[in-house]
């Protein structure tokens, strides 16, 4: 099974509808979290177009104080601004799993060592707009046998599956196991295209 675990729609300040990437999605991937910038909306309509062979994951991208959290299989929103050890406490008490978005993104706002303080489900260390890290994530995360995952963090429907994860039978026994993995498109492919996505959100 292949999972895009980080998309944004036009909910927020991805290009394309909720129907639009669950339509693209459905072409090479098992299933999706539309994750939008602290509006859960986007990620509800998503559930309408979710089936049998197509799993639709409710979730947003939450901006806590010290970083940008995941959390999926939610339906309400998680506020933002909390810290980010509320921020998972929040998330938690909802039911859902706590992923720490591209915690050492050189650029932009990530949790850093607090992967090792918290209680994160799973960590993304392969992130489709990350292309320097403080901090090797995945090895990190491999000494502290904390699950890891990826995710393109798409803007735009070219970019959706870019980087998925990948696992066996079900998805949340499968995290909580660490039987995940990452599969990635080239580095350079992922740099080429996330420029031309920031060239189309500028133009629209």
């Amino acid at each position: 099974m292949l999972y895009e675990l980080h998309a944004h729609s036009s909910f927020s300040d991805g290009l394309a509808s909720p129907l639009e990437i669950v339509a693209h999605a459905k072409r090479r991937l098992d299933g999706i979290a539309i994750t939008d910038h602290d509006v859960i909306n986007g990620s509800l309509e998503a559930l309408k177009y979710s089936s049998p062979d197509f799993t639709v994951i409710a979730g947003v991208e939450v901006s806590s104080v010290q970083g940008h959290i995941l959390a999926l299989f939610v339906r309400e929103l998680v506020p933002k601004g909390l810290t980010a050890k509320e921020t998972v406490e929040a998330i938690h008490s909802f039911g859902g799993l706590a992923i720490a978005a591209h915690p050492y993104d050189r650029y932009r706002r990530g949790v850093k060592d607090l992967i090792l303080k918290l209680p994160f489900d799973a960590v993304e260390v392969v992130n489709g707009h990350t292309f320097t890290n403080i901090s090797d994530p995945a090895e990190v995360c491999l000494g502290a046998g904390i699950p890891m995952v990826g995710g393109s963090d798409a803007h735009t429907l070219r970019e959706i599956g870019s980087v998925a994860t990948e696992f066996k039978g079900d998805f949340v026994q499968a995290v909580e196991a660490g039987a995940v993995g990452v599969k990635s498109r080239p580095l350079f492919w992922l740099m080429v295209n996330h420029g031309v996505g920031i060239v189309e959100r500028k133009m629209r």
